[in-house]
């Protein structure tokens, strides 16, 4: 297992791309469509016409996929074992050999102490030695790790209203996502047309490899574990399998949900390539300000304007809340910034806790009136003379 362990170290894995949807061309395009898609993605994408924030980067990932599928041999390689030219090259380097196609490529020649072997050879596989080698079964992309593959998350943003973030709502939304084709219904395959048997396997979807008295099986690499060799391709998804669309998905939002908060609609991300489960839809929530409420967590704040005779002499007034209207009683001397409690009025607590809400709480601000009768000059003249 110590040498299993260095050769994992030796080849750095990576995060694998459909370097033929990159380019967007069917696995058995000519490498003259090779070459002219790539030209025309280059001139797209390239960061000096291209200003796009991901120009960059979308530029790099087409040279990268053209630099394995612009190679012959390094693109017979990719196809044989999913290992892109960067990989081909870092075997190397670790002492592997020329992979020649894969077709002369011994995983466990220097690496684990010389010797021949066919890596496709006869012999019987031992369950027990499967799990050990899951992992390299996953390096040359079998089919353990394709149908663990997932599709993508779409992250979006949602801005809604006040009142619907604090009462709840449901509400469209409008995503772009892949879909499962339906003229090949996610087989990839040309309809009418039918899948040839695998001559690697002979349609087991399995090879077994032997070094010395251990033998292992796993996945095909020529047919990914499927058993069976596509000749012609769908054109509609171009053998993905999938179909970008505009899709219209109804999002449920829970009572109390505040700026910031992300939700989670399981499922409803883009489709697999390999059949794997589908991704999620994140989605951002940003919340439009409210003309008289404000919000502090699960409390409603609100200012309410009083009178100068109703802050001395105390009085009550009705107060507007999420759950209609309430009397609040003003105590006698009250003055700006004093505040009022209404319990179980305010915002209601996520779920599981959403039987629970905040309060509302309400901020006296005392009105001071800019022009006075002639008789309400005098009252307060008299009143100051009396000190109030």
């Amino acid at each position: 297992m110590q040498v299993f362990r260095g050769f994992r170290s030796s080849i750095r894995l990576l995060a694998k791309k459909d370097y033929y949807s990159i380019l967007g061309v069917p696995k058995n395009a000519s490498d003259t469509d090779i070459k002219k898609a790539y030209f025309n993605l280059a001139k797209q994408y390239h960061p000096d016409v291209n200003k796009s924030p991901d120009a960059k980067a979308k530029f790099a990932e087409i040279n990268n996929a053209y630099e394995t599928l612009g190679t012959p041999d390094k693109r017979k390689t990719y196809d044989a074992t999913g290992m892109t030219g960067d990989e081909q090259d870092q075997a190397k380097q670790a002492g592997f050999g020329d992979f020649g196609g894969f077709g002369g490529f011994n995983p466990f020649g220097s690496g684990f102490g010389g010797g021949g072997g066919n890596p496709f050879g006869g012999g019987q596989g031992f369950s027990s030695f499967e799990d050990i080698f899951s992992e390299f079964e996953g390096l040359f992309g079998g089919k353990k790790s394709q149908k663990s593959a997932r599709g993508d998350d779409i992250v979006v943003g949602m801005e809604i209203s006040f009142l619907e973030a604090v009462q709840g709502a449901s509400k469209p939304l409008v995503v772009t996502k892949n879909t499962t084709c339906g003229t090949c219904k996610g087989k990839k395959i040309k309809p009418g047309s039918s899948p040839s048997t695998c001559t690697n396997c002979g349609g087991k979807g399995h090879v077994h490899f032997q070094r010395g008295p251990m033998s292992i099986q796993v996945a095909c690499q020529k047919c990914g574990g499927t058993g069976s060799i596509i000749k012609e391709y769908c054109s509609t998804c171009r053998g993905s399998g999938i179909t970008a669309s505009k899709v219209t998905e109804t999002v449920n939002i829970p009572a109390g949900v505040n700026s910031g908060h992300t939700l989670r609609m399981a499922g409803k991300g883009s489709s697999s390539e390999s059949g794997g489960q589908a991704g999620d839809i994140l989605i951002k929530v940003t919340i439009k300000d409210h003309p008289t409420f404000q919000r502090d967590g699960f409390d409603i704040i609100s200012q309410v304007p009083i009178s100068i005779s109703q802050a001395i002499l105390g009085s009550s007034v009705e107060v507007e809340t999420l759950y209609g209207k309430v009397q609040v009683k003003v105590d006698p001397g009250t003055n700006t910034g004093d505040t009022h409690k209404i319990l179980n009025h305010g915002v209601p607590h996520l779920p599981p806790h959403n039987s629970q809400k905040g309060s509302h709480i309400v901020k006296f601000v005392l009105k001071i009136p800019k022009k006075l009768t002639e008789r309400q000059r005098q009252l307060f003249e008299m009143l100051a003379h009396e000190g109030v």
